[in-house]
């Protein structure tokens, strides 16, 4: 144990109060200086002080004691938690807050306490320090609430704004979806023709091509012109051609159709090029179906549409590529439900 008891802290982290208690010395700042002794006999605690006499105690109940003191009797008891302990004693009922520097007595306030730095004071100044320290305590308390209320009304503003702002980006992107959308429909007649021409200036006759080529050119089309790109890698595309034979020959295949249906369309900047390249698939697409019966296409174009989805989300021009291949090949799908 330390001088005094200095460092000591209790259960609340407060220092404790500063003062020698031993086996028969007792020494405070408000006690004095006293020698006590303390025995048990039949149940009933026997302590005899040289400052304050003879006290005979006893438990008379749960958190309640009996004593007496010098021949005048005591009664004493606590009950409740510390927000509200009731306290009984011989005068009557009091109600007391025990609060992180002390004690406030609500009906009795000279018996308030209060205890800073391990100095405990009782009495008014007690009172009016305890109230000093609620007074101080609800400010404090006041302060954060009002900051943690402008700190949430600024989260829910910035978290409506960011919301109004993603809306209204949905908003536009779906009417630049339509609008594209529209745009190709509109255009489809004349790049259909366009793409025809383009393809008999390079001398190709896609229904003199192999299905292999045609199925090869197509790949290519959906893969990469969909996206607006121009060479074609399979890792980067997400798809996982096997080191082996075949793969390597699937891979050469759309390659080389790459190099021939890439030269035919003009850069992917050009406001021609989204009709174009879905006009192009589409005249391939008509070239390819007339080899393969209804089954081969429908199992075609699902493996179109993974390959299309291997990397990312489809683009918009690939949704338009997959419908009108669709439609070339006269397929629909059908959902479980609707069987």
């Amino acid at each position: 144990m330390s001088l005094f008891k200095a460092g000591e802290k209790d259960r609340q982290g407060r220092q404790k109060r500063l003062e020698h208690q031993g086996p028969y010395l007792r020494a405070s700042r408000t006690g004095g200086i006293s020698l006590r002794a303390q025995t048990r006999v039949a149940g009933v605690n026997a302590t005899a002080n040289t400052r304050h006499g003879l006290r005979l105690s006893a438990r008379l109940a749960k958190k309640t004691q009996v004593a007496l003191q010098n021949g005048r009797f005591v009664l004493r008891g606590r009950y409740g938690s510390d927000a509200a302990k009731i306290n009984l004693s011989k005068s009557g009922v009091t109600v007391s807050t025990r609060t992180p520097s002390g004690t406030l007595n609500w009906v009795r306030p000279g018996r308030s306490s209060f205890k800073l730095a391990g100095v405990q004071l009782r009495g008014q100044k007690a009172v009016w320090l305890q109230l000093i320290h609620l007074l101080i305590s609800l400010l404090l308390n006041l302060l954060q609430l009002v900051f943690q209320l402008v700190i949430g009304l600024f989260t829910l503003l910035v978290s409506g704004i960011g919301a109004l702002a993603q809306r209204l980006q949905s908003r536009r992107w779906l009417a630049a979806e339509q609008s594209l959308l529209t745009d190709l429909e509109l255009k489809q007649t004349d790049a259909k023709a366009e793409a025809e021409r383009l393809l008999a200036q390079r001398g190709l006759d896609l229904r003199q091509e192999a299905p292999r080529d045609l199925l090869a050119a197509l790949s290519y089309g959906l893969i990469c012109l969909g996206r607006g790109e121009t060479s074609f890698e399979p890792t980067q595309h997400g798809l996982d051609l096997a080191i082996d034979a075949a793969g390597m020959a699937l891979r050469e295949d759309i390659v080389s159709a790459g190099r021939v249906i890439g030269g035919v369309l003009p850069p992917a900047s050009d406001a021609r090029y989204p009709a174009l390249a879905l006009a192009v698939t589409q005249c391939v697409a008509e070239a390819l179906g007339e080899h393969l019966n209804e089954s081969e296409r429908g199992e075609a174009l699902l493996a179109l549409d993974d390959a299309c989805l291997a990397s990312a989300p489809k683009s918009l021009l690939q949704e338009a590529m997959i419908d009108h291949l669709a439609a070339a090949w006269q397929l629909h799908f059908v959902m479980d439900n609707e069987r």
